[in-house]
């Protein structure tokens, strides 16, 4: 009786040494196995879903693809992982050990920052192609914008995360949230002024009124020159004075603009000429006509015209117009033409006359 006692006793010791031994090698078993499932995840993730991306007519799905790889390799393996503790925990030797509880909050946490970075890779992402796109569309350039705009995405996704992880682990999270609405608002009234122009900055690129290399003016300030560069915050001008003009994009925004290139670089010429009176005006405009019709860089259409346009003090003003191709010319063709105007005047006899007063002295 004593010796069949002592067998059982022994075999009872050898089956809890058996049991403890195949829960130590479980562990190690339910990592490498997550490790290999996940891995072959991502195999079977880069072949059926990369052949549905080759279908699609974009390649926005592909890259969307491409970042999701490691995430989802990541969240097999979680998964998988979190399987594992979960049929370890039921077994009686091991339940109510308090490292359980542990991994439960640690798994909660890592799932959240991992999908939390899953979709900010996606996010990114998503952004970078839309705006190389809308780019390519229009030929608008955002993509001074992008730094900002991935920035504040990321900041978003990441600051949901952090809520979600304080939540689950019992933080009050109203403090939190009531504080970063706080400092957002005092940063806002701190930035309003740069917000304005980065917001202004993004309208002009968007809406386009003029773009890099335009010549632009702004009426009511005098300022003309050429868009050198359009910024998140302000846009430099080139003056003819060969001086770069800073302009704060909020002060574009609101200003009326004539654009002298869009939507061609063609420009018209308003040449104003005064003759004596006692001219004949009808040889004077042919003598015009000439010399405008004769100049290569005048445009035959629209056509030139000379108009008689008022009676001055001590002339006669005619308002000669043309149209030459490119906006660059214009001072160029303007000295020549108004070169070309004097010299024929003074061959042919036609007064160009200048402002006189006659006095009469009464004694």
């Amino acid at each position: 009786m004593w010796l069949k006692k002592r067998r059982r006793l022994v075999l009872d010791q050898l089956l809890e040494y058996q049991e403890r031994l195949f829960l130590l090698l479980k562990g190690p078993a339910y990592f490498l196995g997550g490790l290999l499932l996940a891995w072959a995840a991502g195999k079977l993730w880069d072949r059926i879903i990369g052949r549905l991306t080759e279908r699609t007519q974009t390649e926005l799905d592909g890259k969307v693809a491409a970042v999701s790889h490691r995430p989802f390799v990541v969240l097999v393996f979680l998964i998988i992982l979190k399987i594992g503790v979960q049929d370890l925990s039921m077994n009686p030797l091991l339940q109510g050990a308090p490292f359980f509880a542990w991994f439960d909050r640690v798994f909660y946490a890592v799932l959240i920052v991992t999908i939390a970075f899953w979709v900010d890779a996606v996010t990114r992402t998503a952004i970078d192609w839309y705006s190389s796109d809308f780019s390519a569309r229009t030929g608008s350039s955002v993509s001074q914008f992008l730094p900002l705009g991935r920035q504040v995405a990321r900041l978003l996704i990441f600051f949901l995360a952090l809520t979600f992880i304080l939540g689950h682990f019992g933080i009050n999270i109203s403090g939190l949230i009531a504080t970063a609405g706080v400092a957002s608002l005092a940063i806002a009234l701190a930035a309003q002024e740069t917000l304005s122009n980065m917001f202004a900055g993004l309208m002009i690129m968007l809406d386009r009124p003029f773009r890099p290399g335009d010549r632009i003016e702004l009426v009511g300030s005098g300022l003309i020159g050429d868009v050198i560069q359009i910024g998140t915050r302000t846009t430099k001008i080139l003056t003819f004075e060969n001086n770069v003009i800073v302009v704060p994009n909020k002060d574009l925004a609101n200003s009326r603009v004539i654009n002298h290139v869009f939507p061609d670089p063609q420009v018209t010429l308003r040449l104003s000429v005064g003759v004596a009176y006692g001219t004949d005006l009808r040889r004077t405009k042919a003598v015009l006509m000439e010399i405008l019709q004769g100049h290569p860089d005048v445009l035959d259409d629209p056509a030139p015209a000379v108009y008689f346009i008022e009676f001055g003090d001590s002339s006669l003003n005619l308002l000669a117009t043309c149209w030459i191709p490119n906006y660059l010319d214009r001072f160029r063709v303007t000295d020549e033409l108004n070169t070309a105007i004097k010299d024929r005047f003074e061959r042919e006899g036609i007064e160009i006359p200048f402002p006189q007063r006659t006095v009469h002295l009464i004694k």
